[in-house]
């Protein structure tokens, strides 16, 4: 059987278990990759187009398996390649890490700044510093509406703590 057999035959005597599966298992693939969640779609995914294989060496012939491994492979190296030229993804987080540096340069200006906390602050919370909303983090717990000063920003946080109002 040739390739081009393989393929006809692949589309042509498929289930629709078989097609629900593969689809909703590169579906979830995809999404993993460009909008990671943990893993747990990654999982999800390749375990239904493990099941759509399965269903493919069942109901068909070793060759037709082939092509849809071949065919599903291809596809999964198509993804790779628009997330590398589009960069949604950040391979060994460089760029994350550089990010972040130029964030700790972007806002290390506001140390020693006072504003007002908007939300509670117990670890992570928001507060308004300088007409700017931060996500900001400190290691006391710090009540909605009070004064907070920015002690110190580092490539990731911008940690803040409770001003007393004596001073």
């Amino acid at each position: 059987m040739s390739l081009a057999q393989s393929f006809v035959a692949l589309f042509s005597n498929i289930d629709m278990v078989s097609i629900c599966l593969w689809i909703t298992g590169f579906i979830l693939f995809c999404i993993e990759f460009f909008q990671p969640m943990h893993g747990v779609a990654y999982a999800l995914g390749v375990s239904l187009i493990g099941a759509a294989f399965c269903t493919r060496m069942v109901y068909g012939s070793a060759g037709e398996a082939f092509v849809f491994v071949l065919l599903t492979s291809v596809l999964l190296f198509a993804v790779h390649c628009v997330s590398l030229v589009t960069q949604r993804r950040d391979w060994l987080k460089v760029a994350r890490m550089e990010k972040a540096g130029e964030r700790s340069r972007k806002y290390s200006g506001l140390i020693d700044s006072i504003g007002i906390a908007n939300t509670p602050i117990d670890l992570t919370g928001n507060a308004t510093i300088n007409d700017v909303n931060l996500v900001v983090y400190s290691f006391t717990p710090i009540m909605s509406g009070e004064k907070v000063k920015i002690t110190k920003i580092t490539q990731d946080k911008i940690i803040v703590e409770r001003v007393d109002e004596d001073n």
